[in-house]
C-alpha cells in the first residue's frame, strides 16, 4: 500500500479546499436510518409514559455515537485506511445497538457494550490525533478522558440489573455530553470547520425527516384508505415539508465559530430538534390508525421542533425570526388540547406563515 492510503491524523480545519461529506461518512450515517427506525418503533408500539421515556433515553446515546464520530471527523479525518478501520467497526456497533432497542428490557447489557465498543474506538481515534497533532493535544486529551470516564460508567452499569442500570447510564451520558463542554477554552483554539459541520447535521435532520414519511406510510399502510386518514397523512407530510423548509431555509455556517456558548448551544440543539421530528411522525401515524381524543402527541412534537429552531435563530443573532418561531411553537402547544381534525390545520397554517415570511425578507448573513 502507498503513504497515502497511510496517513496520520491532521487538522483539516484551516484547509482551502471546500468540504464536503465522503462517502465513508455517507456509509455511516447509512447505519442511523435503521437505528432511528428502531427507536420510533418504540414509541410507535405505544404512547404511555414508559415507552416516551424508554424512546428519549434510547435516542440520546444513539444520536451522541453519530455526533461523536462527526465531531472527530470534522477536524481530524483523513479518510484514509487507519481511519478506516476505526469507523467501520463503528458501524457495527451501532447496528448491534438498533438491534437491541427494540428489546431493551432483555438486550440491555447487549447496548451498553455496544455503545461502549462505539466510544472505545472514537477515544483511541482522539488518542492518535494527540499523538500526532499536537496543537490538539490539550483538546484530545480532554475528550479522551471524559470519554474514557463515561464509557467505565457504562461498563459498571453490567454489574446491576434494569432498572437500575439506566441510571449508571444516565450519569454516563451526562458525562459524555458534558465533555465537550468543559473542554470550551480549548475548542476556541480549534474551531470547527464551519462548512463540514453545519452539512452533517443538515443530512442527520434528513434521515429524521424520511422517518416521518415512513411513519406515515405505516399508518395508512395499517389502515383503509378512508378520506379522514389520507387528510390527516397528507397534513403531516406538509408540515414535515414546512420544517424542512423552515430548517434549511436557514443554515448559518458561522454559528459554530462561536466557541463561547452559542456554537455548542445550536449544536446540542440538534438533539431535541431529532427527537421531535421522530416523535411527530409517529404522533401522525397513531393519528391515523387511531384517531386520539386530542392532538398532545402531534401538537407537543411539532412544538417542540418550531421552539428548537426558534433557538437556532437565537444562536444566529435573528432575533425577529427566533422571536416568530418561538411565538409558533407556544401557539403549536395550545392547540394541542384540539382534536386532531382543528390542530392539524392550524399547525400547518403556522407553519405556512413562517415559510411565507422567511420568503419575504432577506437571508441573514451567513444563512443559506
Amino acid at each position: 500500500m502507498t503513504s497515502r492510503q497511510w496517513q496520520p491524523p491532521r487538522l483539516r480545519l484551516f484547509e482551502a479546499v471546500q468540504r464536503r461529506a465522503t462517502w465513508l461518512e455517507l456509509l455511516y450515517d447509512l447505519v442511523f436510518v435503521v437505528a432511528v427506525a428502531e427507536l420510533a418503533a418504540v414509541l410507535a408500539d405505544g404512547a404511555d409514559l414508559g415507552s416516551v421515556l424508554a424512546f428519549v433515553g434510547l435516542f440520546v446515546p444513539v444520536w451522541w455515537a453519530w455526533a461523536g464520530y462527526v465531531f472527530y471527523a470534522n477536524r481530524f479525518d483523513t479518510d484514509d485506511v487507519s481511519h478506516r478501520l476505526l469507523a467501520l467497526p463503528q458501524i457495527l456497533a451501532v447496528a448491534t445497538m438498533a438491534a437491541s432497542v427494540g428489546d431493551i428490557a432483555g438486550r440491555s447489557a447487549l447496548f451498553a457494550v455496544s455503545y461502549v465498543v462505539a466510544r472505545v474506538l472514537l477515544i483511541v481515534a482522539y488518542v492518535r490525533a494527540g499523538r500526532h497533532v499536537p496543537e490538539a493535544r490539550p483538546l484530545t486529551v480532554r475528550y479522551a478522558a471524559g470519554f474514557t470516564a463515561a464509557a467505565l460508567i457504562w461498563l459498571a452499569s453490567l454489574a446491576v440489573d434494569p432498572p437500575q442500570r439506566y441510571a449508571f447510564w444516565a450519569v454516563a451520558l451526562l458525562v459524555d455530553l458534558a465533555t465537550p463542554l468543559l473542554a470550551r477554552r480549548h475548542q476556541s483554539k480549534l474551531p470547527p470547520q464551519s462548512e463540514h459541520l453545519p452539512e452533517r447535521f443538515g443530512l442527520f435532520v434528513v434521515i429524521v425527516l424520511g422517518e416521518v414519511v415512513a411513519a406515515v406510510v405505516t399508518g395508512l399502510k395499517g389502515h383503509d384508505v378512508t378520506p379522514g386518514a389520507l387528510l390527516v397523512a397528507l397534513a403531516g407530510v406538509a408540515i414535515a415539508m414546512g420544517f424542512w423548509w423552515l430548517y434549511f431555509g436557514h443554515i448559518d455556517e458561522s454559528v459554530v465559530l462561536r466557541t463561547q456558548l452559542a456554537g455548542q448551544v445550536w449544536v446540542y440543539s440538534h438533539l431535541p430538534l431529532s427527537l421531535g421530528l421522530v416523535a411527530f411522525g409517529i404522533g401522525i401515524e397513531h393519528a391515523i390508525v387511531h384517531p386520539p381524543a386530542t392532538s398532545w402527541s402531534i401538537g407537543v412534537p411539532a412544538a417542540l421542533v418550531l421552539a428548537v429552531l426558534g433557538l437556532q435563530h437565537l444562536c444566529s443573532r435573528d432575533r425577529r425570526a427566533g422571536g416568530i418561531r418561538l411565538a409558533a411553537a407556544a401557539l403549536t402547544l395550545a392547540a394541542s388540547a384540539l382534536p386532531v381534525v382543528a390542530a392539524l390545520p392550524v399547525i400547518l397554517l403556522l407553519a405556512a406563515a413562517q415559510v411565507a415570511y422567511d420568503l419575504t425578507r432577506p437571508l441573514p448573513e451567513g444563512a443559506g
